[in-house]
């Protein structure tokens, strides 16, 4: 039995299966009931393999959820675009913060004051610290 090979189609009707159990079920099946539903209803391949279709479920609603929001991003990105060609350089400077924005490019920059001192060892025994002043003394 474990040796019989599924069609592409058996594969996909059991990856789908996880996929509606999984996302669609309320409440979610969790990875040791679908591992006990599969030797319940299937019972014709290794822990490995379900385990396998729990992973492809995942994949498929990871790929469902970026499609989705390329959807929406699309026609966001197409307007981002046209204002690049704006003859305000304002209006252009936004619309390049925003692609970089979209693309993950973005540095947040965050200013921090910190009080007292802090100190630094690189595991050579030689610590320096560092004081608000910035000025730094050997220890």
């Amino acid at each position: 039995m474990a040796g019989d090979k599924l069609t592409k189609t058996e594969v996909d009707d059991r990856i789908n299966t996880c996929f509606e159990l999984r996302f669609k079920n309320d409440p979610p099946m969790l990875q040791k009931q679908w591992i006990k539903y599969c030797h319940t209803h299937y019972g014709d391949k290794s822990e490995q393999q379900y385990h396998w279709y729990w992973a492809q479920a995942k994949d498929k609603y990871d790929e469902t959820w970026r499609s989705k929001l390329n959807k929406m991003l699309d026609p966001a990105m197409e307007t981002l675009h046209e204002l690049l060609g704006s003859d305000d350089e304002k209006v252009r400077q936004r619309a390049i913060d925003q692609i970089v924005k979209y693309t993950g490019n973005d540095i947040e920059k965050i200013e921090a004051k910190i009080d007292g001192n802090i100190q630094l060892n690189w595991g050579n025994g030689d610590n320096i610290i560092h004081t608000t002043s910035g000025t730094e003394e050997d220890n």
